[in-house]
């Protein structure tokens, strides 16, 4: 896939939202790489994409009771 920022030269739809990106506007055209034929636009800051990302099934750190001192070796 490859990214590129372009200005639009026509009204385009969002693949994202649906919504018109208006002509003169950048905007974002991914194009696959094996297909050329399929090329999605989006807006730079498209109104129905998060803000942020955020990844919940993340691991929690191991919490270890009883911790003993290794010994030391002389």
């Amino acid at each position: 896939m490859s990214e590129k920022i372009i200005v639009a030269r026509r009204d385009l739809i969002c693949d994202l939202c649906g919504r018109r990106i208006l002509k003169g506007s950048k905007c974002r055209m991914i194009r696959d790489d094996f297909m050329p034929g399929l090329v999605y636009f989006e807006h730079l800051n498209c109104p129905s994409a998060p803000a942020v990302t955020v990844e919940t099934n993340c691991p929690k750190n191991p919490v270890i009771h009883n911790n003993k001192p290794a010994m030391a070796l002389a």
